[in-house]
């Protein structure tokens, strides 16, 4: 009976000792927050955009919270980023939408209340990275940068669980855990960029810049979080940035050079003389930069990227984490500079093309994408405020431009096209964006007459295309100025495109300067001209 309970009582024990210990054998360890108070500090931006309906003038003050890591470059000579400091190459890392437009950048550490202000070193917006330098050298005591981790995926981490930060007050640090969904391939739209991307469950109050953990190793920066979730770049992407950055003539991150979509329908097919059933991808378009945009061509009918072949629907088969987009080989399988094989149908024929893995670049589009840290491009005549169709401009309709921007603004942005007219207005031709067409190529507008007597009947214009000027076609914001320096006897003469309220204005020569100098004076407006 003795022997009984004494067995009863020890197997009691086991279970509970095992019941307490099982958790934490499933669960992986719970990271640390105190050595972080060395690798990552606060980050607070006071952001300023400019107004690009009134381009002179900016818009309120906003203000962002989010984190920066501190890291490591590769001290490069002749680099301006090499670090020049005793801090022997160390530098902030954090995201681009951060610091995009920033006036004031406030850093501060854990347990030093005084912030420190940073500045801008680097800023690769397509991509959604930057790099801080901080000037005053007590900044850097006992920091040390944070070393770096690939990402795992299921199958080969220890865990599936994945750890950040919820920081509550400069003093309160905590730790939020999550899963990683999967890996895949983000679109920035703001760039047209497409660049792996992990996408997170669980973490919700992370912020910008907020440290990825994985097995209690780094292994990415968050971009964004919210209650749907995160999103993070991973290492690998990192590090590739913080090599070029720390090179003396930056290159952004490897990137396709072309767009590409399923073959639409099997007359498509028929016509660029493509093999039945054969897996592959349609490229519709070649962008200026990036992978392939060198021998590639519309109509290519692209089935394998150096060894991997591809499906229809552009996925390859990656070693680590399954079928995947084909842009994830960017990941850690091909590095810019890489010697690389093409092989496609071309007109009924098979080829093998060879290239070269190359970056994205800010491109030569007829509509610039998204930019930041510059002011706008304008120029004012006789109140007629001219500007470059851009990203920038179309985002002023709000969040909803895609709906609420003018159509034919629009369709120059979404099908990146060049306008070609004759001397008579007698065709309008569309031709989609390549090599040949020559970079500086813009797309002018009206943007809005500013009142004034000289264009009394005219201030209803706006959003209306420009072709030429005095006779002077023009392709390019600084084409204005020039064209007004001649004149066609005493009267500027401005043609439009058709479909515009007005296909032509006339302004007086002799009541010009005098114009430009009421409304400058009226207006309060700094400067009639901004390149």
């Amino acid at each position: 009976m003795i022997k009984n309970n004494l067995f009863s009582f020890i197997l009691g024990c086991a279970l509970i000792f095992t019941s307490l210990l099982l958790p934490q054998v499933l669960q992986a360890e719970v990271p640390s927050i105190k050595p972080w108070f060395k690798q990552a500090v606060l980050l607070k931006s006071y952001q300023q955009s400019f107004d690009w309906l009134t381009p002179w003038e900016k818009r309120e003050i906003r203000t962002q919270t989010g984190m920066a890591l501190v890291v490591r470059l590769p001290l490069m000579k002749n680099s301006e980023t090499a670090g020049t400091f005793q801090n022997q190459g160390l530098h902030l890392l954090t995201t681009a939408e951060m610091v995009a437009d920033a006036t004031l950048l406030e850093v501060t550490r854990k347990n030093i209340r005084q912030p420190f202000q940073a500045k801008l070193v680097l800023m690769d917006y397509a991509a959604n990275l930057a790099l801080l330098n901080i000037e005053d050298s007590n900044f850097w005591d006992g920091l040390k940068p944070i070393e770096w981790s690939p990402v795992k995926s299921k199958s080969k981490a220890d865990t599936e669980n994945i750890y950040s930060f919820k920081i509550k007050s400069t003093q309160e640090w905590e730790v939020e855990s999550g899963t990683i969904e999967l890996m895949t391939v983000g679109h920035r739209g703001v760039s047209d960029a497409w660049l792996p991307l992990l996408k997170l469950s669980g973490i919700s109050k992370s912020g910008q810049g907020f440290p990825l953990l994985q097995d209690n190793e780094t292994v990415g920066m968050i971009l964004e979080a919210g209650k749907d979730g995160a999103k993070a770049i991973p290492t690998q992407m990192l590090i590739e940035f913080l090599a070029h950055a720390g090179s003396a003539s930056y290159k952004s991150l490897a990137h396709r050079g072309f767009s590409w979509r399923r073959l639409p329908q099997r007359s498509t097919a028929d016509y660029f003389q493509i093999p039945q059933e054969l897996p592959g991808i349609w490229i519709s378009r070649i962008l200026p930069y990036g992978t392939g945009s060198d021998v590639l061509q519309r109509g290519d009918y692209l089935t394998k990227i150096g060894k991997w072949p591809l499906s229809h629907d552009g996925k390859i088969q990656h070693s680590e984490w399954g079928l995947s987009l084909f842009d994830l080989l960017f990941l850690d399988q091909l590095k810019v500079g890489d010697s690389l094989e093409l092989e496609l149908i071309r007109d009924g024929k098979p080829l093998v093309l060879p290239t070269r893995v190359s970056a994205y670049e800010e491109d030569g589009r007829t509509v610039p994408l998204k930019r930041v840290g510059h002011p706008p491009r304008y120029v004012i005549q006789g109140g007629f405020l001219f500007q470059e169709l851009s990203l920038n401009y179309l985002s002023m309709w709000g969040a909803n431009w895609r709906t609420r921007a003018p159509v034919r603004l629009r369709l120059f942005l979404e099908q990146n096209k060049t306008v070609l007219m004759d001397d008579n207005f007698k065709r309008v031709k569309a031709e989609s964006a390549s090599k040949n067409t020559e970079p500086a190529t813009r797309i002018v507008l009206v943007t809005q007459v500013i009142p004034d007597e000289i264009n009394i009947g005219y201030q209803k214009l706006s959003n209306a295309i420009v072709l030429r000027i005095n006779g002077q076609q023009i392709r390019r914001l600084k084409d204005v100025s020039e064209a007004f320096l001649n004149p066609e006897m005493e009267f500027h003469r401005i043609d439009f495109l058709p479909g515009s309220d007005r296909l032509s204005v006339v302004l007086t020569v002799a009541g010009l300067k005098q114009s430009n100098l009421r409304i400058k004076n009226n207006f309060r407006i700094p400067k009639l001209q901004s390149y």
